[in-house]
């Protein structure tokens, strides 16, 4: 073996590979920009409406917050005096009407009987119908207001967390006289239904039958006194009412979160980035690539650039080392 002669310097078969390896870099750098660019403009395309949706993100992050912890804060503080759980007021959403079609169908029936015009008739049972549930509707502001006087408290005995719902907790009276009022006038309107129906009834289908539709027109009104009383709660409808906030303020964040320009703007943004990246890993290979060729090359012509480099030498194996003692 002969190592490289001393006098030998960068031959131009080096320079040339050298340059090669450079342009190697510079090429695949702007192919990867090439292949990015697609990706690139739809992802600054996408940008301003990505960063408008990202700020309402922002805002409804923080409204989510709020609202949990609004909610949160009620129930810890306004359970212990529901009397019913929140939310279940559907009861009452779902009887109410069954109520009002009962009592609609048998004021129905009884005017097509008499010889009215049934369309006219339907009308005439709805609104009956709708008068005899809207009766009853006062039990719910009775069993509001016994609520309401049951939690009545001086409002120097409050603590800070029940000062923030105060109203629930002050006034006595809390409009008795009117609830009064309206109470009478939930009677007169199931007395008048009960006679009116009894009358109609009567005169088709006799007295018998009369009495017994008109005993179920008052039976409407009260149950629909009974239901009405039943499901009242002003406490738990507050907590449901802030429950709902928070729900609602959860699935708008949801629908912000899962937005299409945000996946898209992503998308692209990520495909940018990989192409380019990619492209520079395979300029680097092709650089090492180029400079494994110009290695070969001297290899090949080792009469004038020898077999390698003297031990120690700069360009010499990497790793190797003289010990102390002058071994190699």
């Amino acid at each position: 073996m002969q190592v490289r002669p001393s006098r030998l310097g960068t031959t131009y078969v080096e320079l040339e590979y050298e340059a090669l390896a450079g342009e190697q870099a510079m090429a695949w750098a702007a192919e990867g920009e090439e292949v990015a660019r697609a990706h690139q403009l739809r992802a600054q395309g996408l940008a301003r409406r990505a960063a408008t949706t990202e700020v309402l993100l922002a805002e409804q992050e923080l409204a989510v917050r709020e609202a949990n912890a609004a909610y949160l804060h009620a129930a810890r503080v306004l359970l212990p005096y529901t009397r019913r759980e929140p939310g279940a007021k559907w009861r009452y959403a779902l009887c109410w009407p069954l109520l009002v079609l009962g009592d609609m169908s048998g004021v129905w029936a009884a005017a097509v009987s008499f010889g009215e015009v049934p369309a006219i008739a339907l009308g005439q049972a709805l609104a009956s119908g709708v008068a005899a549930g809207c009766a009853g509707l006062v039990g719910s502001e009775v069993k509001a207001l016994r609520l309401a006087r049951g939690r009545a408290r001086d409002p120097e005995t409050l603590s800070d967390d029940e000062r923030r719902y105060q109203r629930l907790f002050v006034g006595r009276d809390r409009g008795a006289r009117l609830v009064g009022l309206a109470g009478l006038l939930s009677l007169v309107v199931m007395a008048l239904l009960s006679v009116g129906i009894f009358i109609l009834r009567a005169s088709t289908e006799g007295t018998a039958a009369g009495a017994m539709f008109g005993c179920l027109a008052a039976a409407t009104a009260m149950g629909s006194f009974l239901l009405g009383y039943a499901s009242a709660d002003e406490v738990a409808d507050l907590l449901y009412a802030y429950q709902r906030r928070a729900r609602s303020a959860e699935r708008h964040f949801r629908r912000l979160g899962s937005a299409s320009v945000l996946r898209r703007q992503a998308e692209a943004a990520e495909a940018a980035r990989s192409l380019g990246v990619e492209h520079q890993a395979r300029g680097l290979a092709a650089t090492q690539r180029v400079e494994a060729l110009a290695w070969r090359i001297q290899h090949n012509n080792a009469v004038v650039t020898g077999h390698g480099f003297a031990a120690g030498e700069a360009g010499g194996v990497i790793g190797r080392r003289r010990r102390q003692d002058g071994a190699q």
